[in-house]
């Protein structure tokens, strides 16, 4: 039997990385490439740009503890304040903002947030003075990025890609917002470039970011993978902009609208992965001069088993 792409890729280039998961997406993801592609789908030129807000950081998690702690503020300043209703206001007023998220260029990070509250507040009701405005901003905003933290795995990960194909982000936050989100989570020294909706005025799905992102990695869109978790904004407008889509969805309930062949990841990490065994290794790597806790363990699990093999 002739062997698939991802097996040969798995005999031929050693993986710095040990997933400690089940690899059955691998044959999926080498199928959906060679057929993208050509027959060697990761040689040279490739290129990956990655969305940033639940891709490459967990920001629902992250802004829920913001909300939360600026909502609580909010009551301690005024009596009508009932948490849970601001809340839920703050996200119906953030909601709006991801709707046409290129239209902020012009305002600055803290005056969003200063937005986002004084709208919240204003349905419920309650009007702010603007010191108020302004400790609600801080509060929400220290406490969301004091929760994002590096994660070990991925920052290993996402290292060893970066050695291999040139990194971009792909978003549609404010440029402010997106640096900082990547500086606490560690990833700001992995990325060639940054490309932010708000500064050209033109958000995912449209083709320009996409295409943007292709041009500062030097690749032809069609070379230029992106991951991301939005299936209208980051995987339909990385088709329509020709770039190779790959889909992170960590929901099982998840459903596409229509029927699709992009591989579907239940975290970046696990995609980035699969990524590692499909390009060849960098000629540091081939040379045996890279060596982690990971391929050591690996080399001594391949000699254990040739011994009990005998």
């Amino acid at each position: 039997m002739t062997p698939t792409l991802a097996t040969r890729a798995c005999h031929l280039f050693t993986p710095t990385h040990d997933l400690g998961r089940s690899t059955d997406t691998l044959p999926v993801l080498a199928d959906y490439l060679r057929t993208r592609l050509g027959s060697s789908p990761l040689r040279p030129p490739v290129a990956v740009s990655f969305d940033v807000d639940d891709t490459l950081v967990d920001t629902s998690t992250s802004l829920a503890h913001g909300v939360r702690a600026g909502s609580q503020l909010a009551a301690q300043l005024s009596s009508q304040v009932d948490p849970d209703e601001l809340t839920a206001a703050y996200y119906q007023a953030f909601g709006t903002f991801w709707t046409h998220p290129a239209d902020t260029g012009t305002h600055s990070l803290h005056d969003l947030r200063r937005r986002f509250w004084g709208t919240a507040l204003r349905s419920i009701g309650v009007t702010l003075d603007s010191t108020d405005l302004d400790r609600l901003a801080h509060t929400c905003a220290a406490t969301q990025l004091a929760k994002i933290e590096p994660d070990p795995e991925l920052h290993r990960l996402i290292r060893t890609l970066a050695d291999r194909v040139p990194l971009a982000v792909c978003s549609n936050g404010p440029r402010a917002s997106i640096r900082q989100k990547l500086s606490r989570a560690g990833l700001t020294q992995f990325v060639t470039a940054v490309i932010c909706a708000p500064d050209s005025g033109i958000a995912k799905p449209h083709a320009a970011p996409f295409h943007a992102c292709s041009r500062a990695l030097n690749v032809d869109p069609t070379r230029c993978l992106h991951i991301g978790d939005n299936w209208r904004t980051d995987i339909q407008g990385a088709q329509t902009a020709g770039l190779i889509p790959i889909w992170i969805s960590h929901q099982p309930t998840d459903i596409p609208p229509h029927p699709s062949t992009v591989p579907r990841y239940p975290t970046v990490t696990h995609a980035i992965g699969d990524l590692l065994h499909l390009l060849p290794p960098t000629p540091l790597e081939r040379r045996g001069r890279l060596t982690t806790p990971a391929t050591t363990a690996a080399s001594h699990h391949s000699h254990k088993h040739d011994r009990e093999q005998r």
